[in-house]
Parts: C-alpha cells; sequence; structure tokens
C-alpha cells in the first residue's frame, strides 16, 4: 500500500505534461496550417498577379497597333522609342507628315494606370523592313512584398504599305513646268493646242495662232499660273478663255504681266479691254498680278538612290513568283542607266512579276498581250530605257494579288504604280495608254482611245518617273502622270489626261490636254510625298 501510494505520489505532474504536449502539438499543428494557408495565399497571389500583369502587358500591345492603325505608322516617333532607338529630337518631334498634328513629347514612354495596376509601352521603327518592335511591361501590386509583380512582353508589328498615299505636293495638280531660262519663251502654245488643265509655268508662257488655255466645263476649273511673262506673238489669235461665246477660266495669276510681239516688249496689267485688248478672258476677281511660288519636288542623286533601293519591283527586288527575271530591270546591280535593252513594256508575249512580304503582294507587274491589260501595285524600278506602244489598258490588284469583280478601288485595285525609269519613257505613234473605272469596274479605254469621263483618277493612277525625258509620239494618248526633271515632248496631236512637272516642254500641233479634280491620293512612290500610307498587321509576339 505504502509503495502504491509512493508511485501514485511520483505521477503527480503526468498530467502536466501530457497537457503541454498536446498543446505544442495543437499550436504546431495550427501554425502548420497557417503557415500552409498563407503560403497558399501567396502563390494564389502571385499567380493571379503574373496573370494580371501578363493582362496589363497585353493591353499595352493592343494599344501601341490600335495608335499605329490611327497615325502614320511610318513616323518613328509614335511609339515613344527608348534608349538607343531614341531619336535625338524626341522632345519636340516634327509633323509627319507636314501639316498632321504635332505628337508632343515622345522621350518618356507610354503609360496607362488600371484597375489593379499600371503598363508602360514603347516601340522602336525598322525603316529596312517596315517593322515596330514594340515592349510593353505590366505592374500589379503584390500583397506579401515590398516589389511589385511585373510581366514585360515584346511583339512585332509589320507595316504592309497601301497603294497610294496622301498628296501632299501641289504641284500634282497641274501641268507644271519648271524652265527659267531668261528672255525667251518656256512654254510655246502653237497653231491648235488646246490646254484645258491647270497650268504653272515657272518662267513665260507664249501663245502663236490658235492655241490657247480654256475651261470647257465650270465644273473642272482651270487654274493658270506664269511667273514670268503672258505673251502674245505675232499672229496669235487666242490666249485665255474664248471671246465669243464668252468663256472664262476660273484664275490666273500672271507674275510679269502680259505683253505683245515677243518676250522683250514692255509688260503692262492684262486686260481685254482697250488699249491693250489682250485676248484675256478670266472670272470676276480670279485675275490676280502676283503669282506666288509653287514647290515641286526635286529628286537629288541620293534620292534616285534611294529608290533603286526602296522599290517593291527591281534587280535588288527580284520576284518571288512570275518568272521575270531580275536582269529585265538591270544588267548589275548598280544604278547607271545600264540596261543594254530597252524594257517593252507591251511585249509581244506574256509575262508577270510578284514581289511578297509577310505573304501580302507588295509589288506586281504583270501584262497580258491578248487582253492588253496590265495589273500593277506598288513601285518598279528599271535602269535604263522603256517604251511603250500599241494599247495599255491598267489596273490594280490588292494584297491578295488579285483584282476581284465588282471592288470599290480600295487596296490599289484601281491601278496605282510608281515606275521610275533611269532612262528615257517613249509612246510610240497612236500609242493608247487607259486607266480604270471604278465607278463599273471596267477599262476607261473605249473607241480606240481613253475615255476621259470614266476615269477614276483619285483611284487609278499610274505615274512615269524618268530620269532622261518623256516623249508621247504623234496621235498617242496618255492617262496618268508624268515626272522627269528634262523634257516632256508632246507629238503632234498627242492627248494627254494627269499632272506633269517637267523641267520643258514641247508641244506639237493640235495637242490637248485635259484637266483633272484635286488629286487627294497619289501612288506609292510619288516624288516629294512621304510614305504614310500603311496597314499594321496583327502583332506578332515575341518573349514574355
Amino acid at each position: 500500500m505504502k509503495r502504491l501510494r509512493r508511485v501514485m505520489a511520483n505521477e503527480q505532474g503526468f498530467a502536466l505534461v501530457i497537457a503541454l504536449a498536446v498543446t505544442v502539438v495543437f499550436s504546431m499543428t495550427v501554425v502548420t496550417v497557417i503557415e500552409s494557408a498563407s503560403s497558399n495565399s501567396r502563390s494564389s497571389d502571385r499567380s493571379k498577379g503574373r496573370v494580371s500583369a501578363y493582362t496589363l502587358a497585353e493591353a499595352g500591345i493592343n494599344n501601341a497597333a490600335s495608335i499605329l492603325s490611327k497615325s502614320n505608322p511610318y513616323d518613328e516617333h509614335l511609339l515613344h522609342p527608348q534608349g538607343s532607338y531614341q531619336p535625338a529630337d524626341c522632345a519636340s518631334p516634327p509633323a509627319n507628315p507636314t501639316g498632321a498634328t504635332l505628337l508632343g513629347n515622345t522621350c518618356s514612354p507610354y503609360s496607362w494606370t488600371y484597375d489593379g495596376g499600371t503598363t508602360t509601352m514603347w516601340g522602336w521603327f525598322d525603316m529596312t523592313s517596315s517593322t515596330w518592335t514594340i515592349t510593353s511591361t505590366g505592374t500589379v501590386r503584390n500583397a506579401f512584398a515590398s516589389a511589385s509583380t511585373q510581366r514585360t512582353l515584346t511583339a512585332t508589328v509589320h507595316v504592309r504599305a497601301e497603294a497610294s498615299q496622301i498628296n501632299v505636293v501641289a504641284a500634282w495638280n497641274y501641268v507644271f513646268v519648271k524652265d527659267t531660262t531668261p528672255n525667251v519663251c518656256n512654254v510655246t502654245l502653237d497653231n491648235t493646242t488646246t490646254l484645258s488643265s491647270s497650268l504653272y509655268v515657272e518662267g513665260n508662257l507664249c501663245f502663236k495662232n490658235s492655241a490657247g488655255v480654256s475651261e470647257p466645263d465650270p465644273t473642272d476649273p482651270v487654274f493658270l499660273e506664269v511667273r514670268g511673262k503672258l505673251v502674245w506673238l505675232s499672229g496669235a489669235s487666242r490666249g485665255v478663255g474664248i471671246a465669243s461665246p464668252l468663256q472664262t477660266i476660273t484664275s490666273a495669276k500672271i507674275g510679269g504681266g502680259c505683253a505683245t510681239g515677243s518676250v522683250a516688249s514692255t509688260a503692262h496689267t492684262c486686260s481685254p479691254s482697250s488699249p491693250t485688248n489682250d485676248y484675256f478672258y478670266v472670272k470676276s476677281g480670279g485675275y490676280s498680278t502676283t503669282a506666288p511660288p509653287i514647290n515641286a519636288p526635286v529628286l537629288t542623286s541620293a534620292d534616285w538612290d534611294g529608290y533603286y533601293q526602296n522599290a517593291t519591283i527591281s534587280r535588288l527586288k527580284p520576284c518571288n513568283s512570275g518568272g521575270l527575271p531580275g536582269t529585265s530591270f538591270d544588267n548589275d546591280t548598280t544604278r547607271n542607266t545600264s540596261l543594254p535593252s530597252t524594257f517593252v513594256l507591251t511585249a509581244g508575249s506574256n509575262y508577270t512579276c510578284q514581289t511578297i512580304v509577310n505573304g501580302k503582294v507588295v509589288g506586281e507587274l504583270d501584262w497580258n498581250s491578248s487582253t492588253r491589260i496590265l495589273q500593277v501595285r506598288g513601285t518598279v524600278f528599271i535602269d535604263g530605257n522603256l517604251s511603250i506602244d500599241g494599247v495599255v489598258k491598267y489596273r490594280g490588284v490588292n494584297a491578295n494579288g488579285a483584282h476581284p469583280a465588282g471592288t470599290d478601288g480600295s487596296d490599289g485595285e484601281g491601278g496605282m504604280m510608281v515606275m521610275y525609269v533611269s532612262g528615257t519613257v517613249s509612246m510610240t505613234n497612236t500609242g493608247v495608254f487607259c486607266g480604270w473605272n471604278m465607278t463599273n469596274d471596267t477599262s476607261a479605254y473605249s473607241g480606240g482611245t481613253c475615255d476621259f469621263s470614266a476615269w477614276t483618277p483619285g483611284t487609278s493612277m499610274f505615274m512615269f518617273i524618268a530620269g532622261g525625258g518623256v516623249t508621247l509620239n504623234q496621235g498617242s494618248y496618255f492617262q496618268g502622270a508624268i515626272y522627269t526633271a528634262g523634257s516632256v515632248t508632246l507629238g503632234q496631236s498627242a492627248q494627254t489626261e494627269g499632272p506633269i512637272i517637267a523641267g520643258s516642254i514641247t508641244l506639237g500641233q493640235s495637242v490637248k490636254m485635259k484637266p483633272l479634280p484635286g488629286l487627294a491620293d497619289l501612288p506609292l512612290g510619288a516624288p516629294g510625298n512621304p510614305n504614310t500610307s500603311g496597314v499594321p498587321e496583327a502583332p506578332a509576339y515575341g518573349s514574355g
């Protein structure tokens, strides 16, 4: 009994030990559960944060694509490039194109604040490949750490050039002659030559015989601007407008005044009334004695090199399909007018050439000798001479290389192309070169000639840029645009419809030139017009 009591006395603290043990175990269990719950919560928060950060970064890429689609995607400042890509003038970049809304300070990246986080984005433009590389970072607050959760995405957006661009050069609305040789007739209208197109002459304009400038349709106004003198040579019986029945032109700005007999004659204020009795009929308020200069594009040697390098079809940009060899455009890889044989645009057999970037057609030159249809897109560079004979009806293709029936002229389907020719361009006698009628989606060719009333030049314009001059021979008919620092020569009874910018111009008997409405759009690659028309394609995601 004493032993039992002694043993029981020795176990009096055991319950406390058991209680403490249970408490410790329970506490550890609680701590483990809490820690596990906290860990799960942190892990969940991190996971949620990474998803949120990714979503915010993705929003930045989408914002960039939206900005590119609503502005000039070729402006290197547009997405606020950073680091080594940042232009020196980021604090105040110029308007691009001229007259566009200024971007303001672009030195800092774009930043947006959303519920739960922020997005920063910037991008840089590779002009060689027409591709934007965009970096976007999404940031969200981390409730369990001092550092925020971030995700950074990169994406590329290729800008596919459209077939047309905004016309920002007033000279493209005229027959524009730059010649300023002093004391001569820089442009002479002779015999029955009739111009019903707007005309700008940097020097002197002279009339002979029954040649004149007229405005047969008041809805197609004619603007005449002569920086020098307006001169009636001996025997001239017409001039500006028509006396009977009275037909006036909309505007005449004559900087050097009017004169009779020769360029050397003393100038006077132009007036159809006595004592001068000039053949000069202009709408009321349309005559001005001042003729402010209009700037025309000037192509430097560096400009020509740039177009040689960047044309969508050339020796340097050979056909991806179609089989027309690169040597058709140049026999070497240097711009030197070295092509040994003339490029015959209207060959006796079919030919085709397509250049493709990112799966889209950026250049096409396709000739069907049976239908006489020339399908076009983009810019071409031919390092030599070019000739045209017979009938040509040009129309455009879209970015898929097709001209769908019933098209509305969008995406260049009416027929948009600029063809750079380092040598000369010539059209043979009675050659015909007609555009497209996008109202009815048919050729503007009719009855052996071009139908001016059917042509839609705002959506169908083929432009020749010639280093060595352009000759449209006797009886030829041309719808399109011409640019040359040399001379444009129009043979007897030749007809043109469209703008011309030339160093000088020679007009044969009975030449006719018809007016155009103001051109809002020109083919991509037209001199003097910066490329601002592009279609940003869907972003292609890289890292992140």
